[in-house]
């Protein structure tokens, strides 16, 4: 056993560097992000060839027995250790966090690669003496990392995270919950988290954390529920102050010292400053009952004298019926001063605030500061007065699951002592604060009805989260069980049904009238049953005249028509007109500016009918005279051909010529 360490250390480190000598030179630039790995069945031939050497010198072999399993994990750790950490202590591997991209490539390349060699060669390892579970070979790889962690530069932590992701299937095989190589796992998970920088550019990176930590790590793994009840260490200090009064202010006036009088207005201020002082103090000190809840168990006692002793949830409730109006006092009076569009103006300054900052669509949880100056301010802010409300949410949800009813069932009381029992009348004080808040925050701006079902959803996943820790965390609550093969074999005859290919369309040219009328041999128009002329402008207008004629009658008679009658009557004038304007908007657009006052299909009519009757008298004056003039023509070519003196026949032909051409207009 002796000779197995540096014998496997040795030919590790010639393994490392045969693969290391020729690999960076294979990279050229740009150099990559994601590093191609050796393949797996290259290193597990070589390594399998070192170790099987081993095992026929008797070292593996003589280690193999339960007494010195110790020690052959020992060994592996050592090597392990010499291969990957030693030279980053030495210097021979130094990772720089300002390097270019070429020394980073380099690192992470020869990194990467003595990891992997590792890695293989704890698998080789376990394979060869199979059912020794401490050479399992995610216990040992997973403290290497562990300890490889704290030596490397923040900025390489990205590319290192990217080598665990890929591998991790290898070294959490069958990985126990709450035990064994799970604890270290959930160290390097918590280092990284906790050490990095909480800028943008990292969030992607811590979700890509934690999403590897819920995929290898059971729901039901206690090592990460807070089963104790330990609660948050940050304490809030704000500026102490005296609020009591060493006397009652007189509503007129009150003396000083010196015999003045103070007038009513000064007494007033000072009230109110005081109040103010008071507002401020009550409300901070709250905080250390949202932040330590035990702090309301404890006996009573005398906080000023001339008071009845109080315990300390008696003080939490004076507090609380004192703070919670003056809250609410400013939801009523920020939605004065909006008026009746409060939720149209906030609508408005959310959009604009969204569309100049597109990159912010989450959420933002300041710290609020303690500082006086600030207190009327922070008050005006509805994401200030909202954190108050969901802290009390959450103290009293936390409360109702001390109550007589559900205490007993309660494993985990979160610290509070067993004898702190809310009682009944406890419970409907807290039930109705938890009512008043509900309704408070639906009523503030903006997206008060929203916010209210988000919190609401919210406290309510967490009340069964406390529950199922009570009940010991049972991950059977998670597991969905499996459909029954009816309702499997129905799903799966309905989803054939549905995804078989559709029957052919039968109707070719779209529909059935027009495919019977294809296959008919259709030739014309007159072949359609029941066609006829489409309606004009003019005949439109007559049959709405028609039922102007019949109103008429029926009025003349004394017979009024009833309301329903007259609505349909209108209704058919109105829808005959449309049609009327329709049909006239293809001939005789012309006239429609006459129509700007009134959309009449009358006046319509009646410009189309005098332009008709227009162009008919033309075309018959036209025609009469054109009859005219034939008629002379005639008589000419007679007097032409007769035995007239040509003096007589070129007087005639001038004559007719006057006659014939268009007479000048008299000035």
């Amino acid at each position: 056993m002796s000779s197995l360490y540096p014998s496997l250390r040795s030919a590790v480190t010639d393994v490392v560097n045969d693969v290391s000598s020729g690999r960076f030179t294979s990279i050229s630039p740009p150099f990559p992000s994601a590093l191609t790995p050796i393949p797996r069945d290259q290193l597990v031939d070589r390594l399998q060839s070192v170790w099987s050497s081993l095992s026929a010198n008797g070292d593996a072999q003589q280690s193999s027995s339960s007494r010195h399993v110790d020690l052959l994990r020992s060994t592996l750790e050592l090597v392990g250790k010499d291969v990957v950490i030693q030279p980053i202590v030495s210097g021979e591997l130094e990772p720089q966090p300002d390097a270019s991209d070429e020394q980073t490539c380099r690192f992470q390349t020869a990194l990467q690669d003595r990891l992997d060699i590792i890695l293989t060669l704890y698998e080789v390892a376990a394979e060869s003496l199979s059912g020794v579970q401490a050479l399992e070979p995610g216990a040992i790889f997973i403290p290497l990392l562990e300890e490889l962690v704290e030596l490397i530069p923040v900025e390489t932590w990205r590319d290192l995270w990217a080598y665990v992701e890929t591998r991790a299937k290898r070294f959490t095989k069958d990985m126990p919950a709450s035990r064994g190589k799970a604890l270290p796992l959930l160290r390097i998970i918590n280092s990284f988290l906790r050490f990095l920088p909480r800028t943008p550019e990292d969030l992607i990176f811590r979700g890509r954390v934690h999403q590897f930590a819920s995929s290898v790590i059971s729901v039901a793994d206690k090592s990460a529920i807070n089963m104790r009840g330990d609660y948050n260490d940050i304490k809030t200090t704000w500026d102490e102050s005296d609020t009591s009064q060493s006397s009652t202010l007189n509503a007129s006036a009150e003396k000083e010292e010196d015999g003045d009088v103070k007038m009513q207005s000064d007494v007033k201020e000072e009230v109110k400053a005081s109040t103010e002082t008071e507002f401020y103090s009550t409300l901070w000190s709250l905080q250390h009952y949202f932040a330590y809840p035990p702090s309301l168990d404890g006996p009573a006692v005398q906080s000023n004298p001339g008071e009845p002793a109080r315990t300390p949830f008696e003080t939490f409730k004076a507090k609380t019926e004192f703070v919670l109006p003056k809250l609410f006092e400013q939801t009523q009076k920020e939605k004065e001063m909006m008026g009746k569009d409060a939720e149209v103006i906030s609508r408005k300054r959310k959009r604009s605030e969204g569309q100049s900052d597109a990159s912010a669509r989450g959420f933002f949880h300041p710290r609020f500061l303690t500082g006086k100056r600030l207190f009327d301010h922070e008050l005006t802010d509805s994401s200030f007065r909202r954190q108050i409300l969901v802290q009390y949410f959450i103290l009293f949800q936390f409360l109702l699951n001390l109550t007589p009813s559900t205490a007993a069932k309660q494993a985990f009381t979160g610290g509070m002592p067993k004898t702190f029992i809310v009682d009944q009348e406890n419970e409907d004080w807290i039930k109705s604060k938890v009512a008043e808040i509900k309704e408070e925050l639906r009523k503030m701006i903006p997206d008060g009805p929203m916010f209210e079902e988000t919190v609401l959803s919210i406290i309510t996943r967490e009340r069964y989260y406390a529950q199922w820790k009570n009940d010991s965390c049972p991950e059977g609550v998670f597991e969905v069980p499996p459909l029954d093969k009816a309702v499997a074999k129905k799903a799966a005859e309905q989803w054939r049904k549905r995804s078989a290919p559709p029957s052919q369309y039968p109707y070719k040219l779209g529909s059935r009238s027009l495919s019977r009328l294809w296959n008919r041999g259709f030739t014309g128009i007159d072949q359609l049953k029941g066609w006829r002329s489409p309606a004009t402008a003019v005949s439109l207008d007559e049959e709405i005249k028609r039922i102007e004629a019949d109103d008429e009658d029926d009025k003349a008679m004394g017979k009024e028509p009833s309301a329903e009658e007259a609505a349909l009557n209108k209704d058919r004038k109105t829808r005959l007109t449309w049609r009327g304007l329709r049909q006239a908007s293809r001939t005789d657009l012309r006239h429609f500016s006459a129509l700007a006052q009134k959309r009449d299909l009358h006046i319509l009519v009646d410009l189309v009918n005098e332009q008709n009757e227009r162009m008919a008298v033309a075309t018959a004056t036209d025609a009469n005279e054109a009859t005219e003039v034939g008629t002379d023509d005639e008589a000419v070519d007679v007097k032409v051909g007769s035995s007239e003196p040509p003096g007589m026949v070129m007087e005639v032909e001038s004559k007719v010529k006057l006659e014939s051409e268009p007479q000048a207009a008299d000035p």
